[in-house]
């Protein structure tokens, strides 16, 4: 019987309701030690007598171990694995140690969801964790992932955890559960197996604070002696340690190796070396454990936890050495190594290289999180500096691989001051530079200049130190600052022996000289490394505004066949970001639209804000084309946010541009003047001179043109025509002659808008060339001269309607009929689809079953039920061939990407 838990009963019965109705969902838990969590999750495990039980409970002990509670969890549904698609069942397999291999995170998340998704098929199902917080990382990760992406399977998932701990759950609905009331603490004071004397009862009320587990626990005389002050964890402590403490010292040491390990064989061989005898029967006998075949289990799992703090550090050294010893197998090698570190009182070399293997197999099974707390251990054991800064560098790598830059940071810097070895502080100084850029925090400049001073530093570290100069100036836009050392970079770059490593740094060197307007060596650069068919779509902005397309579309179609084929999500995520762009700059909405929708879920799937930023910054801009304003400020919102955090200007003015864009459609240029003046203003003070890294400049001198602000017009425009003549970029050179014929008189317009369309009409810039007949046609109208205005307006409408920008379509349109032509009506365009729902879309028109679909973007099929029910729903349509008819007409599936 649950007393006093009415209100939070609820909606974990909801929860449970709503799983078996198809519909998923997850609840977590929060509350202190003792306040009822494991209660709550046994009732709820008694109101899902129909459901298929999974559990798992963290452990302290085994939160160093990768993959222990999802193994835990998943053991009851392994005979499942065929089930799975081969990618995910190797994953998994290889996760679980069932198999060798070394797992893709991403794919043991995957594999994770279809599993529980192919047991639910069977039955409803119920996930309990308890003691969340004490998962090891990859467990928590993969089991996160899998929740987030449950939306129409019979299937619910109940964690509970301590709160001010970070989880992979904090996105989740959350219950806080706090003290009793007093009228239910004290119905459940009642349920003692110890009768708590009247004259006592509020004494003891007093004393729990309203926690249920120090209700039933707490020993009268100490309820009786406690002070009012005493805090929560103290009265839990005290709850049990009078308990512990009154059994035969065997019987201590017996309950300090079980809290220590959870595996009772070696708890067993531990206390039989030791000469302990049997010593938990007594506990057994006391009720604070539960003995059975295999079996050993706390009466609540903060007992483990309190019996292990309570110990003596002597006592608890013991515990593990024993421990160590009695876990001899080749499968306990890392529990063994992590006993023996436990045993250590100072620093101990061997203790330091075992954890070291144990991380390289964590590592291994793509536990990148129980790598790093292995390496940061190690670190700590290393008796000589040199062994603590190389492992704290190491430590340092797998926190970023697992996701946590901050920890990596901290150990990094932790690192720098120990690190003797100038190559090693090299490399620890690099890495600190790339993660406060990313973090919207520099290293100051000054810091790798000393740095490039130090004797015997090898070309690999100097040019990556020298990168990290180059690329702070260029994302300040002190393009003259980078180009005074992009030589002594290409220098240094060229005497690299590692292929990823040289070109990189030659990219970076190329993009300095790109953007200080040292055109001849940028494009010599840019050639040259392009000999590789991988490296265009390593640096995709170069190349775009290179306006060098075929190369840079060849080279990421072969790289996104090769990311697909491997499973690199990054790459493909990166990948088709870039792609969004470049098929933006061609006009070419629904490819665009595809590739961002493809990879902003992926990017935040994987945890790469950054990527979900640039690949919403590209969508952003479909949405402004097509007049979707709600879908284009909340796009824009978040990629300018992403950007703002890394101190990326190019594509904070991305995200601007896209509102800009939108508010010209809309017939609003002073709205796009306050998005663009101050980007425009930016500029004119920097030292940036090519055209393709402020391609807002013409649209900014399109809204003062339309505003009546001709004097501000001319003055961005000849500013902009500069930089557009000496790099000789088509775009720019014809945006240049649009803008000076949306400003010449009468009798001169005709010239610059023909040398325009001379220049994009052979190009592949369709909506360009668009917009370029559109303001053209619109000033021979104007000019009473109609047939030749309907000849460009024809021409603009026509590629309009063809991408769905509805409101140039629309102003095209408009124009027409004031030449007295019959225009047809609009199409009707697709309306705000969410970048799920486009990507869902795109693949349903190329034909794929949701079982396909679902294995392509990491859902699971009934997931994509519900997200094509949602678009049918917007797009008031029923079947998969209306839906395929319309991505036809709105996003166009013409794009090999």
């Amino acid at each position: 019987m649950l007393i006093g838990r009415e209100r939070e009963l609820r909606p974990v019965a909801t929860l449970l309701e709503e799983a078996r109705r198809g519909r998923s969902g997850t609840l977590v838990l929060v509350g202190e030690a003792g306040v009822g969590k494991t209660a709550l999750l046994g009732e709820a495990r008694r109101l899902a007598p129909d459901m298929r039980l999974l559990a798992a409970t963290g452990v302290e002990s085994e939160s160093e171990l990768p993959f222990a509670g999802l193994h835990e969890l998943l053991r009851p549904l392994l005979e499942l694995l065929p089930r799975l698609a081969a990618s995910q069942s190797r994953a998994l397999a290889a996760a679980l140690a069932l198999e060798e291999g070394q797992p893709d995170t991403l794919a043991v998340g995957a594999g994770t969801l279809s599993l529980l998704v192919e047991a639910a098929e069977e039955a409803p199902v119920l996930i309990v964790l308890d003691d969340a917080h004490w998962l090891d990382r990859a467990s928590a990760e993969a089991l996160a992932f899998a929740a987030r992406r449950l939306a129409g399977e019979e299937l619910a998932v109940l964690a509970a955890l301590r709160p001010g701990i970070a989880t992979p759950f904090e996105a989740f609905p959350r219950l806080e559960l706090g003290p009793l009331a007093t009228e239910d603490a004290r119905r459940l004071l009642a349920l003692r197996d110890e009768l708590v004397p009247v004259a006592d009862e509020s004494r003891v009320l007093a004393a729990a604070a309203g926690n249920p587990l120090v209700l039933l626990e707490l020993p009268l005389d100490l309820a009786r002696d406690l002070p009012a002050a005493t805090p929560p964890e103290e009265r839990l402590r005290r709850a049990f340690t009078q308990r512990v403490e009154s059994l035969p010292a065997p019987a201590r040491l017996g309950l300090l190796l079980a809290a220590a390990e959870p595996d009772p064989g070696p708890v067993r061989r531990a206390a039989a070396a030791l000469g302990l005898g049997d010593p938990l029967r007594p506990a057994e006998a006391a009720g604070l454990v539960r003995l059975g075949p295999g079996e050993l289990a706390f009466r609540h799992p903060v007992l483990r936890s309190l019996v292990y703090a309570d110990a003596s550090p002597g006592d608890r050294r013991a515990a593990h050495r024993a421990l160590a010893e009695a876990l001899a197998g080749e499968t306990d090698r890392d529990r063994r190594a992590w006993h023996v570190a436990a045993a250590v009182e100072d620093v101990d070399e061997a203790a330091a290289a075992l954890l070291e293997q144990t991380a390289k197999r964590a590592a291994a099974r793509g536990g990148h999180a129980a790598e790093a707390r292995a390496l940061e251990r190690a670190a700590r054991l290393s008796p000589h500096r040199a062994d603590l800064a190389r492992r704290l560098y190491a430590a340092s790598i797998a926190w970023h691989r697992a996701g946590d830059a901050t920890r990596g940071l901290a150990l990094t810097e932790e690192a720098l001051p120990v690190a003797d070895d100038p190559l090693v502080h090299a490399d620890l100084l690099a890495l600190a530079g790339e993660t406060r850029r990313r973090q919207g925090a520099d290293v100051p400049e000054r810091v790798y200049l000393q740095e490039l001073e130090v004797e015997g530093l090898d070309e690999l570290r100097t040019a990556r130190l020298l990168a990290q100069i180059v690329d702070a100036r260029l994302y300040s836009f002190d393009a003259a600052g980078a180009l005074a050392l992009a030589p002594r970079l290409e220098a240094a770059a060229r005497g690299i022996a590692d292929r990823w490593g040289r070109v990189t740094s030659l990219g970076s060197a190329g993009s300095a000289y790109l953007l200080a307007g040292d055109r001849d060596r940028a494009t010599r650069l840019f050639r040259e490394i392009a000999s590789d068919p991988e490296i265009p779509a390593t640096f995709p902005w170069d190349y775009l505004w290179l306006e060098w397309y075929d190369e840079l579309r060849a080279s990421l179609v072969e790289t996104l066949l090769t990311g697909r084929a491997t499973g690199n999500q990054l790459f493909v995520a990166f990948n088709q970001s870039g792609a969004a762009h470049l098929e933006l700059r061609c006009g070419r909405l629904g490819s665009a639209s595809a590739s961002a929708a493809e990879a902003i879920p992926l990017a935040d799937a994987i945890g790469t804000p950054a990527l979900v930023g640039i690949a919403s910054g590209a969508l952003a801009f479909v949405h402004a084309w097509r007049g979707r304003a709600e879908a284009c400020t909340a796009l824009a919102g978040a990629a300018l946010g992403a950007a703002s955090k890394t101190g990326d200007r190019y594509h904070q003015a991305v995200a601007r541009q896209a509102i800009a864009l939108l508010a010209l459609g809309a017939g609003r240029p002073e709205d796009a003047i306050a998005e663009l003046e101050p980007l425009a203003r930016g500029w004119a003070a920097s030292t940036v001179v090519e055209p393709g890294v402020v391609p807002f400049v013409p649209d900014l001198v399109e809204a003062y043109a339309t505003a009546g602000d001709r004097t501000r017009a001319a003055e961005w425009l000849d500013r902009f025509a500069l930089i557009a003549t000496g790099a000789e970029r088509t775009w720019a050179l014809a945006a240049c002659a649009r803008c000076e014929g949306l400003l010449a008189s009468a009798e001169a317009f005709e010239a610059p808008f023909r040398r325009a369309l001379e220049l994009l009409e052979p190009s592949p810039l369709g909506l360009e060339l668009a917009r370029t007949r559109l303001a053209y046609g619109e000033r021979l109208r104007r000019q009473g001269r109609r047939r030749d205005a309907r000849a460009q307006l024809r021409a603009a409408h026509l590629a309009f309607a063809a991408e769905g920008a509805a409101p140039w379509q629309a102003r095209a349109a408009g124009e027409l009929r004031a030449t007295g032509e019959q225009v047809a009506d609009e199409a009707r365009p697709l309306p705000d689809l969410t970048p799920q729902e486009l990507h869902i879309a795109r693949l349903v028109a190329e034909g794929k079953t949701n079982k396909e679909i679902a294995a392509a973007i990491f859902l699971s099929p009934k997931t994509i039920e519900y997200h094509l029910a949602n678009t049918f729903r917007k797009l008031d349509i029923h079947s998969r061939a209306e839906l395929a008819r319309l991505v036809a007409r709105d996003m166009p599936v013409d794009g090999v990407l």
